[in-house]
């Protein structure tokens, strides 16, 4: 490997930083092409040369969808070997969490978390998928901002406006129950069709697309192709608020106390004065309380 390191600008094409970040924040999707000069350090690896390369030194299960649902939702974990018979059968397969072969991937996905200022909480992985030609995934939305570049073949994404949630906190595919919480926050019905006003892109060898956190996409491989994702699932507000709340109230041994529930109010009153005084404090708290418990781990 090269002393050359994969960046955020690496990723962002021609865009500044603050250029970026206003696509992020307005959920804006974004492609580049012809990386390859500046992904050269990604590309040149030579377990990434093809999915037969990558199948030989893993050394975990390799997940492969089904195709009538084509999803991770609906996926068997099995040996390279055998996912890799899969693939060449017509089946897409994902080897999860690349980062684990080499700890230059930990090193560039730390860089761009904070290159971008996502949180320490941020969980940074990365994903190879191989999907054979005329094959795709199901459409649905992520809970991730993901930077997806092309490493071998053509392949086709559709990416559209999501009506329905803003921020959603876990995935959803079309066609599927949503999950519990997912379902609480909601106030509209999810689509039971990818919405027509969508916006097709077509990913070569070095281009680069930019997934937003929550919008609608479905994918179609013209031919057989692979592709090396960037996947950030940075905390939302909730989870710096609840995360530094906890560590605040484990200092209090009456907060640490068991929780004992009955219908005639008793030690229902002891929480309520527990609420009382926290509330009270929590007029004082500013963002520093939290960000200095959080952020610096």
């Amino acid at each position: 490997m090269s002393n050359t390191e994969i960046n955020l600008k690496s990723l962002i094409g021609d865009n500044t930083r603050e250029e970026f970040l206003k696509l992020l924040k307005s959920r804006t999707p974004f492609i580049s092409h012809g990386n390859t000069e500046s992904l050269k350090d990604l590309m040149s690896l030579p377990f990434l040369y093809s999915v037969e390369s990558l199948a030989a030194c893993w050394r975990d299960t390799v997940d492969v969808f089904n195709p009538k649902i084509a999803d991770e939702i609906s996926k068997t974990s099995i040996p390279p070997e055998d996912a890799l018979h899969e693939y060449n059968n017509g089946s897409c397969i994902l080897f999860n969490d690349v980062n684990r072969i080499i700890p230059e991937f930990d090193i560039w996905n730390q860089q761009i978390r904070r290159e971008i200022g996502f949180s320490e909480l941020t969980y940074v992985r990365n994903l190879v998928y191989a999907t054979p030609a005329g094959k795709g995934n199901a459409p649905h939305f992520d809970q991730n901002f993901n930077f997806v570049i092309q490493l071998e073949g053509t392949k086709k994404w559709w990416l559209a406006k999501n009506n329905t949630i803003n921020n959603p906190m876990t995935r959803h595919v079309i066609g599927q129950p949503a999950d519990h919480e997912l379902e609480s926050y909601t106030a509209k019905q999810f689509p039971e069709s990818f919405p027509t006003d969508c916006t097709e892109y077509i990913l070569e060898p070095g281009s680069i697309l930019f997934v937003p956190r929550g919008v609608w996409h479905m994918t179609e491989a013209v031919t057989d192709a692979v592709s090396f994702n960037f996947t950030f699932t940075p905390p939302t507000w909730i989870d710096i608020a609840t995360t530094a709340l906890r560590e605040k109230l484990s200092h209090s041994e009456k907060w640490r106390e068991s929780a004992i529930i009955d219908d005639k109010g008793p030690h229902n009153s002891e929480f309520n004065k527990l609420l009382n005084a926290l509330s009270a404090d929590a007029e004082h708290w500013k963002s520093v309380d939290f960000l200095e418990i959080t952020e610096h781990q």
